[in-house]
């Protein structure tokens, strides 16, 4: 992990997001290239490994079998900047950060996964957990 970013840090790759698509990208790219400078830009501590979910839910896992420490699962070769991204400026190839230092990169991945708008369908928020009505996108639905 690195806490001290400067702005204007230069990297040939930088991946936004480090759950299981990012972290696959970059342990993919490590090994075909491992003199790659590749920043993943993640600010959670804690990875659940959503496509698990769907087992947890027939019985193979247990929810708890699916958390790791995000810092147990980054490739040892990547640097982890253990932030937010919050606005991408392609024309400079950079990444701001919620802090507002920005990070360079030659080659862009995005990869942030998911949000959920339960929202969407009236009443879902309100039935979730209750009468059944469950889901494997939510980790406390899945078991």
């Amino acid at each position: 992990m690195q806490n001290n970013i400067s702005s204007g840090d230069q990297y040939d790759i930088v991946v936004v997001g480090g759950g299981s698509g990012g972290i696959s990208v970059t342990t993919s790219l490590l090994k075909r290239n491992p003199d790659l400078r590749i920043a993943i830009i993640e600010p959670a501590s804690e990875h659940y490994y959503q496509p698990g979910w769907t087992m947890v839910g027939g019985g193979v896992f247990k929810a708890p079998e699916t958390r790791r420490q995000t810092g147990d699962l980054m490739p040892s070769k990547a640097t982890w900047i253990k932030q937010s991204a919050v606005s991408f400026a392609p024309e400079q190839n950079e990444v701001e950060l919620d802090d507002g230092k920005r990070v360079g990169y030659s080659q862009l991945i995005v990869a942030p996964g998911l949000k959920l708008n339960w929202d969407a369908v009236e009443g879902l928020s309100e039935t979730l957990g209750k009468n059944g009505v469950t889901s494997n996108y939510r980790y406390d639905l899945a078991p």
